[in-house]
């Protein structure tokens, strides 16, 4: 499927061929990762109504998990290869994701697959680096990515979906092993997440004192 993904990309044409559509084809790829992460707390609804994780809930869950993870990946690759790059989709990209995995674990965790702990600490990370990106941005900072903001995004998304493995196996006899799994990573999201929060609020500290300035009136620029 990922091999078929990127054979697809590979065959669209570069920017100076392509059309409209192709253009916001990165856009609508973003927008259906919302789509997917609700589809995906609809799966989650149904095992717990049925008191069980099939085997069959187990692959449906993967492969809506999986499918909106690649979009995730995909939209990037789609909006480069086509030289439809912008500032929207700078900003709707990480809105989406943000939606979308809070979403996913929120709903793990009102399944009591996961402890609310993590999505509670996934929320705050969001709403610090939201707010740290506005410093930097007012005071000309970079708000680029960084390094631990990618590697959260790679943590999270295989974590929700190890932990959707984890409940089928509980129902296999394995509870031990689960509970055990759950555990390890539930410390692993946390550590990650948190630290990505700590990496742009030092970034962000500095700049705060640069803002911390009284505002000069118009009047008084004009005197």
């Amino acid at each position: 499927m990922i091999a078929a993904a990127f054979f697809a990309i590979a065959l669209l044409p570069r920017s100076s061929d392509a059309g409209v559509s192709v253009l916001k084809m990165h856009h609508w790829l973003t927008f259906s990762r919302i789509w997917l992460a609700a589809a995906f707390c609809a799966g989650v609804g149904f095992a717990v109504r049925a008191g069980r994780v099939t085997t069959t809930t187990l692959i449906v869950l993967l492969a809506i998990g999986i499918s909106e993870e690649m979009t995730d990946l995909l939209d990037g690759v789609v909006a480069r290869r086509t030289g439809a790059a912008s500032e929207l989709g700078g900003l709707f990209d990480p809105l989406a994701d943000s939606l979308a995995r809070l979403a996913i674990y929120y709903a793990l965790a009102l399944a009591g697959w996961v402890t609310i702990v993590v999505p509670f600490v996934m929320t705050g990370r969001d709403l610090l680096v939201a707010y740290s990106r506005i410093v930097l941005a007012r005071t000309g900072g970079p708000t680029s990515a960084r390094f631990s903001g990618k590697f959260k995004a790679w943590v999270q998304g295989i974590g929700f979906l190890a932990i959707v493995v984890l409940a089928w196996s509980a129902d296999r006899g394995l509870s031990h092993v689960a509970s055990r799994g759950r555990t390890v990573i539930v410390a692993i999201l946390v550590l990650v997440t948190a630290w990505s929060a700590i990496e742009y609020m030092r970034a962000a500290w500095p700049r705060l004192k640069l803002l911390d300035k009284p505002q000069t009136s118009t009047k008084e620029k004009q005197g």
